[in-house]
């Protein structure tokens, strides 16, 4: 038996890095008999809470609780009156970050790759995709190659097929009202103006576009943008620029035009 009148109680009230805000409401309350049906829980369940128009209910549970039943709502959205910009959109959000790595990749894709082999001494196998280098410098260099390798007359490039190359892939998250209507025309080309704070760009490398992820949060979207860096020498672009209406190539975010559309 519940005594008094119960009110509805705050159970969570969470703004994340880019304004969407997750808030959690409940209440406990008695249904009118101890035998009640489904239908009678759904048409006796107390009203769905007012809340602000930043927020849209997405989840409702009702379970029992101390004698009685307590519903909860969650709503997500943002702040204010959903009129208001009180998120972070592409032009200010501060949740971006780069995670970098090492990727094993062909000797073939060294930027110095036919200097090594005329340095070295080998040549492509084209059947196996492999490169065949001489055991030794002098067995094909007079005077036995490096100075430093003149004691052994060893190749130091013999056998080797693959290198490491730091690659790495640069995450930018923020919140749009609508979901933007070629969000995925620059997926799969280089990219030259990256949101937020990308690290710089060395030794010729660039940025390739990947698709991009978003969630429905409420009355906002949550939107992940996704760049792959390059190793030396950059995305090829004969293979990952793109093209505009008229056919010529031009590379980056800035040669597509994204407008925002309304809803999904």
């Amino acid at each position: 038996m519940i005594y008094g009148n119960p009110r509805v109680v705050r159970v969570n009230d969470t703004t994340d890095l880019i304004g969407i805000r997750t808030l959690v409401l409940s209440k406990m309350w008695q249904p009118s008999r101890g035998d009640i049906s489904e239908a009678e829980i759904d048409a006796e369940k107390p009203s769905i809470p007012a809340v602000s128009g930043g927020l849209m209910l997405v989840g409702e549970q009702t379970r029992q609780s101390e004698g009685g039943l307590r519903t909860t709502w969650t709503f997500q959205g943002i702040n204010g009156d959903g009129k208001s910009v009180t998120f972070k959109d592409r032009s200010n959000s501060l949740d971006y970050g780069f995670e970098s790595g090492f990727a094993q990749v062909s000797i073939q894709r060294h930027p110095r790759f036919m200097d090594l082999l005329s340095e070295y001494g080998g040549y492509p196998d084209n059947d196996g995709g492999r490169v065949l280098w001489p055991p030794k410098l002098e067995d094909n260099k007079p005077g036995g190659g490096l100075s430093s390798n003149s004691n052994t007359g060893t190749n130091p490039m013999f056998g080797v097929n693959e290198y490491f190359q730091m690659e790495g892939t640069y995450r930018f998250r923020y919140a749009s009202p609508t979901l933007p209507g070629k969000i995925l025309a620059s997926t799969g080309t280089i990219c030259t103006a990256l949101p937020g704070q990308p690290p710089p760009l060395v030794e010729g490398r660039n940025w390739l576009m990947l698709p991009v992820s978003y969630r429905r949060r409420g009355t906002v979207f949550d939107i992940t943008e996704q760049y792959w860096l390059s190793g030396r020498g950059g995305w090829p672009e004969p293979v990952y620029s793109s093209f505009t209406k008229s056919g010529t190539r031009s590379t980056g975010l800035q040669s597509v035009s994204i407008q925002p559309v309304s809803g999904l």
